[in-house]
């Protein structure tokens, strides 16, 4: 089996990172497989030297998307002499685009990816925009074989509710390594690293701090809090163009000594285990995908404060995860948090890495799935 992956690169990306756990975790059963990832942003990522390693290729776009027919050319070239079973598009909408390079070319299963339930093309112009998304929408259905969503709400909001009905459409669940969840965490290395008291309560967030993912809240929330309780500290995993409003609104609120951001990082498993509260206040239109980082959360049995911009498939242990109404009041996250942080919940972190082992987020168990899609 030849099978091409279009994707942005293999960096940072939570797409490209599950991809990559996938085609790892694949080669203990499928090593015979070919695999090829073409990165349209013709760049290396730091997983790169992980899948050469395992037997992995990668192509680099040499052109930017931007010069459209010699981008398109380059990828039909690729696409021609590496003779591919599946090509598999990762980018949604812009799939249509990519998928256009297909015509004429014979493969087993052009598979479109969903992965995200916004609209969205990566145009500066928000007119433009909506004025490509439906033609681009026709695109992708039109060179595709199968559509995937990753969830039934990202596959629901791209094909106007009828994938769940359609049997050239399936939802595919992501699937996480949980073996770094297993062990305990070491509490105060953890605490003494980022900064904070080893007796202080972590309130975490984790993601690219965009508009959408909202973590300027988080500071609202952690105001209210330190009315209530005096060892409550802000931990920010992640980066992106929110950071220096989460830095600006820290300062205007006095809470200078309460906030760390640590940037990306690789043992953000060791941190969810040492942490105390999950935060996820997604603005909660469009919803997330999926949420990764709160699959994870739930393995590391961390309780989970969540807004409506959540998913229903994301949520495999209920007790940890307590879902609350995004619109202006901090009061109510603080109000549930103190509770949590004050009580506890029913579920312990070694019963919550259990379930979610034996849960469809397991790495076996998905890529299980993701094998049966290509050889069905």
């Amino acid at each position: 089996m030849r099978i091409l992956h279009v994707v942005e690169n293999l960096d940072k990306g939570a797409v490209e990172n599950w991809l990559v756990n996938i085609f790892l975790e694949s080669k203990k059963v499928r090593p015979d497989w070919d695999w090829t990832f073409y990165c349209i942003l013709g760049r290396k990522g730091r997983l790169d030297e992980r899948v050469i390693a395992a037997g992995g290729k990668i192509v680099y776009s040499p052109y930017w998307i931007s010069d459209k027919f010699s981008f398109l050319k380059a990828l039909r070239k690729t696409l021609k002499e590496g003779k591919f079973d599946i090509i598999h598009s990762h980018h949604d909408y812009l799939s249509g685009f990519y998928l256009c390079a297909t015509a004429g070319i014979d493969f087993k299963r052009r598979l479109l990816h969903i992965h995200n339930t916004d609209k969205g093309l990566p145009i500066g112009n928000e007119r433009i925009q909506k004025l490509l998304l439906k033609p681009f929408r026709r695109l992708a259905i039109y060179f595709s074989d199968y559509i995937v969503g990753i969830s039934k709400d990202t596959l629901s909001e791209f094909t106007y509710n009828k994938g769940l009905k359609n049997k050239r459409c399936s939802v595919l669940y992501y699937g996480i390594n949980l073996s770094p969840f297993k062990d305990t965490a070491d509490r105060l290395s953890v605490c003494k690293e980022i900064g904070i008291p080893d007796d202080a309560k972590m309130l975490l967030f984790v993601g690219r701090m965009n508009t959408l993912k909202n973590p300027v809240f988080v500071i609202d929330i952690l105001e209210r809090l330190t009315e209530i309780r005096k060892d409550v500290y802000a931990v920010f995993i992640g980066k992106g163009e929110q950071e220096e409003l989460v830095l600006q609104r820290t300062k205007e609120k006095g809470l200078q000594n309460k906030v760390r951001l640590m940037g990306w990082r690789d043992d953000t498993a060791i941190i969810m285990k040492a942490a105390d509260v999950f935060v996820f206040p997604r603005f909660e239109y469009p919803k997330e995908g999926l949420g990764l980082v709160v699959v994870e959360a739930q393995a590391a049995g961390l309780p989970m404060a969540l807004s409506n911009g959540i998913v229903p498939d994301a949520i495999e242990i209920p007790e940890l995860a307590f879902i609350i109404d995004l619109a202006n009041n901090p009061e109510e996250w603080a109000k549930r948090i103190n509770e949590v942080l004050t009580h506890g919940t029913s579920v312990n972190r070694t019963e919550a890495y259990h379930r979610m082992n034996n849960s469809k987020f397991e790495i076996r168990k998905a890529t299980e799935n993701f094998i049966a899609l290509y050889e069905s």
